[in-house]
């Protein structure tokens, strides 16, 4: 019986040290979000847009907290949110790099929260604005990034977000 439990050890040992040998799962690319959102803007014309910095108790944060409730308390590898300060202009882009894959899914949540509550007729959305944000959000990721752009190159500037990790 010794002989049997020593020989079942030393093959589940052999095993997982086969295991360690095995294919990586590879690395994620890593992209720089700040200069991604700089060249969309000096590519694609949006009016007026406005940085949240969620450090900036005074006003970047109560901007975040206001126009995308949870985000600015996630713990986030990278966090680039630029609204437009016309409201109706309707141009926006919110980019972020999660942690984790659950945060990754809320981010897309958060996001995809943002184009419905703008989408719809309600207090503070002007008619040309709500068209805007139906035709033209869209919500875009790639691995842990997850980009949010209303814009009407959205097409263009989400394939341009898409190349960034080829």
């Amino acid at each position: 019986m010794k002989k049997f439990l020593a020989l079942c050890t030393a093959a589940v040992l052999c095993l997982s040290l086969l295991t360690a040998c095995g294919p990586k799962e590879p690395e994620e690319k890593q992209v720089d979000l700040a200069a991604f959102a700089q060249t969309v803007q000096e590519n694609h014309e949006f009016a007026a847009l406005e940085k949240a910095d969620p450090a900036d108790q005074e006003m970047g944060a109560i901007m975040l907290e206001n126009n995308y409730p949870g985000l600015k308390d996630m713990d986030l590898e990278q966090l680039e949110v630029y609204l437009a300060m016309i409201s109706f202009s309707g141009g926006e882009l919110a980019l972020a790099q999660a942690k984790s894959p659950e945060d990754t899914a809320k981010v897309k949540e958060i996001f995809q929260n943002r184009i419905t509550t703008k989408s719809t007729d309600g207090p503070g959305n002007y008619p040309e604005e709500v068209e805007m944000w139906k035709k033209s959000a869209k919500v875009v990721d790639n691995g842990s990034y997850v980009m949010l752009v209303n814009h009407p190159d959205s097409e263009a500037i989400a394939g341009e977000f898409e190349a960034l990790f080829k």
